[in-house]
């Protein structure tokens, strides 16, 4: 069952842009923030990653403060601060590594040489990069764009970036270490 409840947390998450479109268009903003702060609250109670507390508790924060303030506005700075959060945790494995992109290469490939551990440390940085780039642009979208912008650049456009972002590491990852094992063979 806890499976379950990851699974259906991470989807809320996912539609979290298109669940504040809806209620924002029919003036039921206190939907989204009520979900947004349970989706916390039982991330929380469920005790995940320790690392993801942080962004957890953006949810819960910005779910309160526009039940607080009556204000949807807050709803909208969320993936601001997602993509924030997730920069600082990215960027903490730099100065305390091992580096998170090397943290899910290793669930793949325990042993992991130390070229792969340099290049893990690099991508790491990449996903830095777009987290602050990311941050800007959903920053942009809660202050001069409508509500439909905001909903599409945070719903779909920077998931499609992440996507973009995932397949080509995955594909340079894979040509680096088939050019790196011929340069290790050769060297044999």
């Amino acid at each position: 069952m806890n499976s379950l409840f990851k699974w259906i947390i991470a989807i809320c998450f996912i539609a979290y842009p298109f669940i504040v479109g809806w209620s924002l268009a029919h003036g039921h903003f206190y939907v989204a923030s009520l979900l947004l702060i349970g989706i916390g609250l039982i991330r929380f109670l469920s005790k995940s990653n320790s690392l993801l507390w942080p962004l957890t508790a953006f949810a819960v924060l910005c779910g309160s403060l526009s039940l607080i303030l009556n204000d949807h506005a807050w709803l909208k700075v969320y993936p601001v601060l997602m993509s924030l959060g997730a920069f600082c945790i990215f960027a903490s494995t730099l100065w305390r590594p091992p580096s998170m992109i090397e943290r899910f290469a290793r669930i793949m490939e325990p042993d992991l040489p130390e070229s792969g551990v340099q290049w893990t440390r690099k991508v790491t940085m990449i996903w830095c990069g777009f987290f602050l780039i990311n941050a800007s642009i959903a920053w942009c979208t809660v202050i001069w764009m409508s509500t439909q912008i905001w909903v599409i650049y945070n719903g779909f456009i920077s998931y499609v970036l992440m996507g973009i972002l995932l397949l080509g590491e995955f594909i340079l990852r894979k040509r680096y270490r088939r050019l790196h094992h011929n340069d290790e063979q050769s060297l044999e």
